[in-house]
């Protein structure tokens, strides 16, 4: 299940000091990943995952959270009996996710597994979506994991990528929209990075200036908190 792991983080968990677990395989394929890696569904090494289990129990008072990411980790039937282990240990525990499959997030909430949820959301529905991440509809999932853990009580936050061709003014009202009517409240952005990336055959640039400044003009007006990521 884990591939590979991030000894400690000081930007992934908010206001913590966490080691990151990044899971192997995930059911998108965004152009710009920059964990390619990571996407193919292949067998891991179980020593990985035991060896990190080992290491958080050292650093126990060392360390106050906990990030599993990807790849995407709901695709693992072990993510319920890992995040168990981490609660057991009093972790503080994120996930990252896709937000595709909302019925699994909202039973891992459900049995208080979660502390923080990041979900991507990463184009408006339709062929722009499907073009960016293989998926047309990852939005409208990603909107309803959200909502789910927000209902909840659950701290969370939307994450998007921002690129040129993809995203414009009327997209990111969209996503804005329906964070603020779901009661989602923190929206991160950050604008297409160049280097190692899933499909370089494609040139990714950020989106014009006027496109982001009307999102965080917008995000204001909706009192969602937006911050780079």
């Amino acid at each position: 299940m884990i591939a590979a792991v991030e000894r400690c983080s000081f930007v992934d968990y908010p206001g913590r000091l966490a080691a990151v677990a990044f899971t192997q395989g995930c059911n998108l394929r965004c152009r710009y990943c920059h964990n390619p890696e990571l996407c193919e569904r292949k067998s891991t090494n179980p020593q990985v995952t035991e060896d990190f289990l080992r290491l958080l129990s050292r650093r126990r008072g060392l360390l106050s959270g906990v990030v599993v990411c990807g790849g995407e980790p709901t695709l693992h039937d072990e993510l319920p009996a890992l995040l168990r282990k981490l609660r057991a240990m009093e972790f503080a525990i994120k996930v990252d996710s896709n937000g595709l499959h909302p019925d699994r997030m909202r039973i891992l909430v459900q049995q208080g597994l979660i502390d923080y949820l990041a979900v991507d959301i990463k184009a408006v529905p339709g062929e722009r979506s499907h073009w960016l991440c293989g998926h047309a509809r990852q939005a409208e999932l990603a909107v309803c994991t959200l909502a789910d853990a927000a209902r909840m009580g659950v701290a969370c936050e939307a994450r998007t990528v921002l690129v040129r061709g993809v995203h414009d003014v009327e997209d990111l009202s969209w996503i804005a929209d329906r964070l603020a009517q779901n009661g989602v409240k923190r929206w991160r952005l950050r604008d297409v990075q160049a280097g190692k990336v899933l499909d370089p055959s494609v040139p990714l640039s950020p989106p014009e200036e006027a496109v982001s400044a009307h999102a965080l003009a917008l995000a204001d007006r909706l009192s969602l908190d937006v911050q780079a990521f």
